[in-house]
């Protein structure tokens, strides 16, 4: 797929949250403890009215709404939801999460921590010098460089401590606990050749419309009438295919793994008969024409090592998962924000979210960026 083309501090920024964000992991933890040194306090600890309590400690109103900017400018888009009032409370939560996390680090994950704070200042620095927008972004937002710095080093210290986790977890992990999660859906691991033509009626990236539902499906029935009249692949793609991964390739797939497809495809993948090119598809982006190749079905002794590594991941997020649930669960977060009016319909989180991963152009569930 292709990406906008991002600005060199969007980069910046972008990488150096990639690196120390706990991404899906944000279910929240946590234990009594607290940095003890005035150096240590997180920008605006203790200004304003206090927003929420937890064992060991509490959040101020000034101290989240620093944390809010510093969202604001390093990852603007999640910044973004906490607009919406109904976000704001796992959001303060997940800072919480973050936060006690920080303060469990051994002296090497500190001093990693350090190293990844220090990098960011520099980075942010010179990105400064090439964008001097940035400063007034910054002055906008009433944050400096070395506060973000410090909400990167607590960021940077608690994935530490996550990661330290999964490595051990990820350690204890058996082949019994792989075949469970494969038996639960097992027809996810068939490998599959396809063929398809994409009609959309919305950019899966943008969620701009391109075509009525009903144009979408009358182009779909018309490219599938050409391939019935034996048209070329080849061609039809080219002519019609909105699929950027697979249009310039008589719209192939080859043996792929059908999980990493949207549901409707990959249920198409696992039922259609081999070698007959079926309705068209309705996504939520549009339609696909399908005709399905080839299909093994898979055996969980005969899993390729790569589908194993995925299996083990889903294992061990899922057991970091709830981890994380029993730590935040004995941590008693209590929420005090100050009540706010519900948004507008135009506000919902469907209004503003991104296009979904599993929205793709091509069938393939991505969770790329």
């Amino acid at each position: 797929m292709l990406h906008p083309k991002r600005t060199p501090i969007r980069r910046v920024l972008v990488l150096a949250l990639a690196a120390v964000m706990l991404a899906a992991l944000v279910s929240a933890c946590g234990k009594k403890a607290e940095p003890k040194n005035a150096t240590d306090q997180l920008p605006g600890a203790g200004q304003g009215q206090v927003v929420a309590t937890y064992k060991g400690g509490e959040i101020s109103q000034g101290e989240f709404d620093k944390y809010t900017s510093f969202l604001t400018v390093t990852d603007p888009q999640t910044a973004m939801y906490l607009q919406i009032p109904q976000f704001k409370e796992p959001f303060l939560k997940q800072y919480v999460l973050y936060k006690v996390l920080s303060t469990r680090t051994t002296d090497t994950q500190k001093k990693s921590a350090d190293d990844e704070a220090a990098k960011f200042e520099t980075q942010v620095n010179d990105a400064i010098k090439q964008q001097p927008s940035l400063k007034d972004q910054l002055e906008q937002q009433k944050i400096t460089v070395a506060e973000m710095k410090k909400f990167v080093k607590a960021l940077a210290s608690a994935n530490q401590v996550v990661q330290a986790k999964q490595t051990e977890v990820s350690g204890a992990v058996k082949d019994t606990d792989l075949k469970a999660v494969f038996d639960k859906n097992p027809s996810d691991y068939n490998v599959a050749t396809v063929r398809h033509i994409l009609i959309t009626t919305s950019d899966p990236q943008t969620g701009e419309e391109k075509r009525s539902d009903a144009d979408a499906l009358k182009l779909a029935k018309e490219v599938k009438d050409k391939l019935e009249k034996g048209g070329d692949w080849n061609e039809i793609a080219k002519q019609y295919s909105e699929d950027p991964g697979s249009k310039d390739n008589g719209g192939l797939y080859e043996k792929q793994v059908v999980k990493g497809w949207v549901t409707e495809f990959k249920n198409a993948a696992n039922t259609q008969p081999i070698g007959k090119i079926g309705d068209p598809v309705k996504v939520s982006y549009g339609y696909h024409v399908i005709m399905v190749a080839s299909r093994d079905v898979a055996a969980f002794d005969k899993l390729s090592a790569e589908t194993k590594d995925e299996l083990k991941q889903e294992v061990v997020d899922e057991k970091i998962k709830t981890y994380l649930e029993g730590e935040q669960n004995s941590l008693d977060i209590k929420v005090t924000l100050p009540a706010e009016p519900s948004p507008s319909p135009s506000a919902s989180p469907t209004a503003s979210a991104p296009a979904s991963p599993s929205a793709t152009a091509s069938p393939t569930a991505t969770t790329s960026k």
